[in-house]
């Protein structure tokens, strides 16, 4: 198809992609691996409450809530020394 053609087609019937040419091999092959290929879905049991649960208990276990709590009070005392009044 020429490029005046293939402009003319699109102008008329709104923009779309060219269809590429394929081999007829390839296209027999692509039909006999989709009949022996199923399609299967991915089911995700997902528990969003409960993981968040989980990291914060383990967050407690691990000592890390004293980390936080001591990076807080020393942030807010060293802000409280560096801002002027």
């Amino acid at each position: 198809m020429h490029s005046e053609s293939l402009w003319q087609a699109v102008s008329q019937s709104g923009w779309r992609q060219p269809e590429a040419q394929l081999d007829g091999a390839v296209v027999q092959s692509a039909i006999a691996r989709q009949d022996t290929q199923p399609i299967l879905a991915q089911q995700f049991d997902q528990d969003i409450l409960g993981d968040l649960g989980n990291v914060f208990s383990t967050f407690i276990e691990s000592g890390q809530i004293w980390a936080l709590l001591v990076g807080f009070v020393l942030g807010y005392m060293l802000r409280s020394v560096t801002t002027y009044k």
